[in-house]
């Protein structure tokens, strides 16, 4: 078996344990909706064809959570990409430090509010899973010295966090949801351009 037909299975074994489904129909709606590419904004005739000329289309079907990261298969969390922003992903990068690791659930993005860059870019609090204890939760800390180590700070419910970080000042993790972006941020933080609560 080579190496692909590896990555096949393991990928097919990520997408029945993370659950959710689509259908061919579903799919080619969302794709009859999506003239441009979700990520790099191109139209499709915009994108250089493929070096595979085995491969007629630009577009291609992406994950909004990458499936590595515990995301679903449902329509909800599928996108159409162009290949080349498709094949730029890398899953890995949502992992963090050698004390925790961006938690494997497809739940794990708090979407009760977001920070926006000054970049533009939108960054979601994120639960964290603990190497030591296995705890998934939101880690917040107070700032300042030592705010970013694990001593300095706590392992939250989602209404603690958000008490704490949008009326107390704390610090959450954070990521992008295509994982470009991960961090420790808070309100005022000096990359922060504003608080966006979900409606």
């Amino acid at each position: 078996m080579d190496c692909r037909n590896k990555r096949a299975i393991v990928r097919a074994e990520r997408i029945k344990a993370n659950g959710g489904s689509h259908t061919k129909e579903e799919w080619e709606a969302l794709l009859a909706r999506s003239p441009t590419c979700a990520v790099c904004g191109r139209n499709w005739p915009e994108v250089p064809p493929r070096p595979d000329s085995r491969y007629k289309n630009t577009w291609t079907k992406g994950h909004k959570i990458p499936i590595f990261h515990g995301g679903s298969d449902a329509i909800s969390n599928i996108q159409a990409e162009c290949y080349e922003c498709n094949f730029k992903k890398n899953a890995g990068k949502l992992k963090t430090s050698k004390d925790h690791v961006v938690a494997r659930d497809q739940d794990r993005f708090s979407r009760a509010f977001c920070f926006v860059l000054k970049s533009g870019k939108e960054i979601y609090p994120v639960k964290m899973k603990c190497r030591e204890t296995g705890k998934i939760a939101f880690r917040i800390s107070p700032g300042g010295t030592g705010g970013n180590t694990k001593k300095a700070s706590e392992e939250v419910d989602e209404t603690t966090m958000m008490h704490k970080v949008l009326l107390d000042g704390y610090a959450v993790r954070c990521s992008s949801l295509d994982g470009e972006v991960n961090g420790l941020y808070k309100a005022g933080h000096r990359s922060v351009r504003e608080v966006r609560r979900s409606a």
